[in-house]
């Protein structure tokens, strides 16, 4: 078993799911809030491109992948943002998986892997709770399709 491989292939998994995500929306309801205030759903998405590239930034090589918010409602520009954001943290993570620790970031590797994940995560919950909330007409199997990691 190659953990460090297992690890790098989830990381690619989370990203499909996120894609899968942000291909299943209509770009209408991209600029639709939860209850009216907080991140739009295209802003939630811009989110987890803009942190990935703080990250990348902080623990490895100094590059901006930042998506400026006049970007936000584009599905274009936002999916060739999280494809190379996700790619540059692959990068990331597969060299500071060789270190013990992260300059910039405690406790360790796997702990920041595990953040990264838990962040985005909450983020695509975020997303759902705001097409739900504003019954906007997704189709259940997308919502599945987010747990079915077995098909990404």
């Amino acid at each position: 078993m190659d953990i460090k491989a297992d690890l790098l292939n989830s990381w690619d998994l989370n990203n499909k799911v996120t894609l899968y995500l942000l291909d299943h929306i209509d770009t209408e309801w991209l600029s639709k809030k939860l209850n009216g205030t907080g991140r739009s759903i295209s802003e939630q998405f811009l989110h987890i491109n803009n942190i990935r590239s703080f990250w990348i930034g902080k623990v490895n090589e100094k590059i901006d992948l930042k998506l400026d918010k006049k970007y936000a409602k584009d599905k274009k520009k936002l999916e060739e943002a999280l494809q190379k954001s996700a790619q540059k943290m692959k990068e990331t993570l597969s060299k500071i998986f060789e270190q013990e620790s992260i300059r910039g970031y405690k406790p360790h590797p796997v702990a920041f892997f595990s953040q990264m994940i838990a962040h985005e995560s909450h983020h695509r919950g975020q997303i759902i709770a705001t097409i739900t909330r504003n019954d906007l007409p997704i189709d259940k199997s997308v919502n599945f399709g987010l747990w079915n990691w077995n098909n990404k």
